[in-house]
């Protein structure tokens, strides 16, 4: 699948989406940049603090990480999976100083819209503001949904969580990133797996 089509049958997915929007998608992908391909544990230096670009992750995983003031280690925000779209936390809420930055999980291919290229196709085209808000709620629906695994209790039914309703995620996740993911040290996965003698997961 070509970068046009996998765009296509992204924007073609959101809930918002029905045919009076092809015009629309047509018009952003005639502006669409080419590939951009990273191996795995790069960082994607592209998105700096005031990159405001939209990008589609074609392949692959990126983890999007958070530098806590609070803490020696950075921590895993997120773990984005292929045929998303997300946006450079930072430039999105403004901040001063640069708090996210994005590492490859594996090898990825990623698009990007730029953002002077989305402000002007929107003044011919109002409708891809729909579009935006469509594809913004599906990243927050998603963060909810998190946010909601993070609050229980017991660490295998957050693990059970993940394996339910982020399986592409589950199956590519090793152990040490599986932990960050929801929320635990690594030591505190493995007693859980051993108390329930789960030594696979």
């Amino acid at each position: 699948m070509n970068n046009k089509e996998a765009m296509r049958a992204y924007f073609e997915q959101l809930p918002v989406y029905t045919p009076v929007f092809r015009s629309t998608v047509d018009r952003v992908l005639q502006a669409v940049d080419e590939s951009i391909v990273k191996k795995k544990g790069q960082v994607v230096e592209e998105l700096t603090l005031h990159n405001k670009d939209f990008w589609y992750l074609k392949s692959g995983f990126l983890k999007e990480m958070y530098k806590s003031p609070m803490k020696k280690r950075d921590t895993l925000f997120n773990l984005i999976p292929p045929q998303s779209i997300f946006v450079n936390e930072d430039a999105l809420f403004n901040t001063a100083y640069s708090l996210h930055y994005y590492l490859t999980y594996s090898e990825v291919e990623f698009i990007r819209f730029k953002y002077e290229d989305f402000e002007q196709i929107k003044k011919e085209y109002p409708l891809l503001q729909l579009l935006y808000l469509s594809g913004m709620a599906e990243i927050q629906k998603n963060r909810r949904s998190r946010l909601l695994m993070l609050r229980m209790r017991n660490t295998l039914d957050r693990v059970e969580w993940v394996k339910q309703e982020r399986p592409e995620l589950y199956k590519s996740m090793d152990r040490v990133t599986l932990a960050q993911y929801i929320g635990v040290s690594r030591a505190g996965l493995y007693r859980a797996f051993e108390k329930s003698n789960k030594h696979q997961f």
